[in-house]
């Protein structure tokens, strides 16, 4: 069994809420503290990093007075005989105190080191007095055409955490709120997006694609496949890109609102117009690559649920015997799904350029069919939703691209697998065994009905393939 399943079936105490609820108090509170209660424990994230498992938890504290605090802590779950190296350190490295409690905690029967955000190993996150510095001496760069000329001065700076990944990614809505020396009741107030990645040379890569996206088609006398947000601005020493806040809803959150049938058309053109685009990164996605990549994945399933192990052993082998060819690449996405499309009004707009690549457009087809399958098994869509989404974003797609259905099917089965059925394994769900389970019998229906493609980029033979 590898080790990040070794942790967690020893000390399940980690992953068990009821018991952190009723025990934390005793370890996270200073001697010289009044004890609190914790109301909830959620577990937002679960993952490895090295030798040990992380757990991310928002607690719920109640403390003297009406007031309630929903802090973030990571909880690392380190091997015995590491745990008071470990420990001190963290201890060590742990610089700021959170409003109520310790900033490093140890729960011994746990095996577990529990670390107050903002503190983290590898990221500087920004406190908010940090931002209001930075924001004072970048105002220019951050509001985006909106200072009219105005001497302004920033009154306030706050932060909303948005989605937050120990020691990889941190992303954070900033809001500003100016005045002026000059007019002290007149006050404005600007919002916009903080990434903070691990390392500075992550961050102005993503700088710099953000800039070359929107000179690369305005270069080529094109229009943007879709808003694109704004890079404002980025900071080396906390490896932080800061990004215009595009508005809008995720079209995950509102399905039910929209006419699928005119929008997801849109969609699939928006993903064809980007493929389009005379614009080349360093990174790529290649067959090895994936295979390698899905091979890793496999092992690590295979450990956890050893009974896995003859169909995933298929799967793989299958895999490797159909071959595509991976020399015409495309910019991709490498991360489009409704949650990264948002919509404001008729107009549609792309975030998140984390995983640019180049690659095979099928890629990103695949991406966002495997991720809708994945939204059906959590209940979060039903399957007549998932049929006219499906159907409606390939004519799209296909309006604009060939839709090479033997590679899209490839491509389905291998991120079925190496992202969905591995959500299941690294995140925290109480099912995840008979979801892996439903996620491998999607593979093999993906790969079964690949082998039978034709040869020709016919859209509607790949919605009539599709599991």
């Amino acid at each position: 069994m590898n080790k990040l399943a070794n942790l967690y079936s020893s000390q399940p105490l980690a992953l068990n809420t009821h018991w952190l609820k009723e025990n934390l108090p005793r370890y996270l509170w200073d001697e010289n503290e009044i004890a609190g209660t914790i109301a909830q424990v959620e577990i937002l994230y679960r993952g490895e990093s090295s030798q040990r498992a992380v757990v991310l938890y928002e607690i719920e504290l109640q403390h003297s007075g009406p007031e309630t605090r929903r802090p973030l802590y990571v909880g690392y779950v380190v091997p015995r005989e590491r745990l008071a190296a470990e420990h001190e350190n963290m201890a060590a490295k742990a610089k700021i105190r959170p409003a109520l409690g310790r900033a490093v905690a140890f729960v011994p029967e746990a095996e577990m080191i529990v670390v107050a955000f903002p503190n983290d190993e590898k990221l500087h996150l920004l406190t908010e007095a940090e931002l209001h510095r930075w924001a004072a001496m970048h105002l220019h760069e951050i509001a985006n055409g909106v200072l009219e000329g105005k001497a302004w001065e920033v009154q306030e700076a706050k932060t909303e955490i948005l989605r937050y990944v120990p020691a990889k990614r941190c992303t954070m809505r900033c809001r500003i709120k100016m005045t002026t020396e000059s007019a002290p009741s007149l006050s404005k107030e600007i919002s916009f997006i903080a990434k903070q990645l691990a390392g500075a040379e992550k961050a102005r890569r993503q700088y710099d694609d953000l800039v070359e996206m929107r000179h690369t088609w305005s270069a080529n006398g094109k229009d943007l496949p879709a808003r694109l947000p704004r890079a404002l601005a980025w900071e080396a020493s906390s490896a932080t890109v800061f990004i215009e806040e595009i508005p809008g809803k995720n079209l995950e959150c509102v399905l039910a609102e929209i006419d699928l049938a005119r929008v997801m058309p849109a969609v699939g053109g928006m993903l064809a117009d980007f493929h389009s685009a005379r614009m080349r990164v360093k990174r790529n996605v290649t067959r090895a690559g994936e295979l390698a990549d899905v091979h890793n994945v496999i092992q690590k399933i295979a450990a956890a649920y050893p009974n896995l192990q003859p169909r995933l052993q298929r799967l793989f082998d299958q895999l490797e015997a159909v071959p595509w060819d991976d020399s015409s690449a495309v910019l991709l996405h490498g991360t489009f799904r409704l949650n990264h499309i948002f919509i404001h009004g008729d107009d549609l707009a792309l975030i998140d350029f984390d995983s640019l690549r180049m690659g095979h457009p099928a890629c990103d087809l695949a991406n966002f069919l495997s991720s809708l399958y994945y939204l059906e098994t959590q209940n979060r869509l039903a399957l007549p939703q998932r049929h006219d989404i499906t159907r409606h974003f390939i004519e799209g797609y296909a309006a604009k691209a060939p839709v090479p259905a033997e590679v899209v099917l490839w491509f389905l089965t291998d991120l079925l697998i190496r992202k969905q059925a591995y959500k299941y394994l690294k995140h925290f769900h109480a099912d995840a065994a008979q979801k892996i389970e439903v996620m491998l019998a999607l593979s093999e229906a993906a790969l079964a009905r690949c082998r039978k493609a034709p040869a020709d980029p016919d859209p509607a033979a790949l919605w009539k393939l599709l599991p």
